[in-house]
């Protein structure tokens, strides 16, 4: 221990000079876990130390600072993110994000998980791909070892290829390979190259692990296809496979209570149609149109008796005495006689 009580690391000072080893996290043949302080920045980190076996193989440093140096520049909140590494160290060092919540094996362990927390393990897990291949990295490694979850309810993928546990499986006919032979796709068993696909179909492999037989429908259907042995019939990638399970998650949820609110619908449901607007009753157009065409009728029957009037007129019988001896009526008296026949009022 030095002075100060921090963890002594060989040469007897702090790892890198600022990081004080505390408590071991984990461990395996390739690499031990520790949660650690880092003294200039006053955080909690975790740090991975290599094994020495893999400390003294070149090929293997020359990959370790390859892929910490691109997962360092990856940010996603799906994502452990990588703070710092040391790949010239005595003992090479990758400092990362502490996530405090265990591993998603820890979570298979404990039991029964439903429809709803596969979802979104398998909504944060294709976020974090989407992202992770868009950068040209390939996993290579994705089990539920190496799924954090956090205190938050995020899921965080981990560990890309930088320092496999000891259970890791190595292919060497081909090539050389690193996966984790539960997970790995049947076409690199084959001797085929890692791909986009090949982390999908460990990420089928995962989320039905996790699920058990609690599957069904939309999501049910998504997993089967992330896990097809055909790496054809696998969605193309991780946006497009995220994009599929975007409607299962928004499934309306069971009925609430009036006041709660309409719930949420699925996306792939229609909507019921516009009820069609209301026509105007019939009976209301008719009392409109009667008035109007009586009234009509009336006017042409006043102009018809007026003209006819005009004609007598014209033929010189307006000057003559009428039978009683009265003055011939004028244009407004006959009118008038008009209206009050009309109206009911003369015979």
């Amino acid at each position: 221990m030095t002075p100060d009580g921090a963890a002594a690391v060989p040469g007897g000072e702090l790892l890198g000079g600022r990081y004080r080893l505390e408590q071991i996290l984990g461990s395996g043949g390739m690499a031990i876990v520790w949660r650690a302080t880092d003294l200039r920045l006053g955080r909690t980190v975790a740090i991975k130390l290599i094994a020495d076996t893999l400390a003294a193989d070149p090929a293997y440093l020359e990959r370790f600072t390859r892929e910490a140096r691109t997962a360092a520049g990856l940010s996603h909140p799906n994502l452990v993110g990588v703070y710092d590494y040391a790949a010239s160290a005595e003992r090479p060092f990758l400092v990362m994000e502490l996530v405090e919540g265990g591993t998603l094996a820890d979570r298979i362990v404990r039991g029964a998980v439903d429809a709803e927390e596969v979802r979104a393990v398998a909504r944060d897990l294709l976020s974090a791909l989407a992202c992770v291949h868009r950068a040209g990295i390939l996993h290579r490694d994705i089990k539920p070892a190496n799924v954090l979850l956090g205190s938050d309810g995020r899921a965080r993928l981990t560990d890309f290829g930088i320092a496999h546990p000891e259970d890791a499986t190595r292919l060497t006919q081909t090539g050389h390979l690193v996966g984790t032979i539960r997970y790995l796709a049947p076409e690199l068993v084959e001797g085929a190259p890692p791909t986009v696909r090949s982390d999908l179909f460990a990420l089928g492999v995962l989320l039905r692990e996790l699920a058990g037989e609690g599957l069904a429908g939309h999501l049910r259907r998504l997993v089967e296809r992330l896990a097809d042995p055909d790496p054809a019939r696998r969605p193309g990638s991780a946006s497009e496979a995220l994009a599929a399970i975007a409607p299962a998650v928004n499934e309306p949820a069971r009925a609430a209570p009036d006041d709660a609110g309409p719930a949420p619908t699925e996306t792939r449901e229609q909507l019921p149609a516009p009820a069609p607007a209301a026509r105007p009753a019939r009976r209301d157009v008719r009392a409109t149109a009667v008035p109007v065409i009586v009234t009509a009728i009336v006017l042409l029957l006043v102009v018809a008796f007026v003209l006819a009037l005009d004609g007598d007129d014209d033929g010189g019988a307006a000057d003559a005495p009428t039978a009683a001896g009265q003055p011939p009526l004028t244009l407004e008296g006959r009118l008038d006689q008009l209206d009050r026949i009309i109206r009911g009022e003369a015979p």
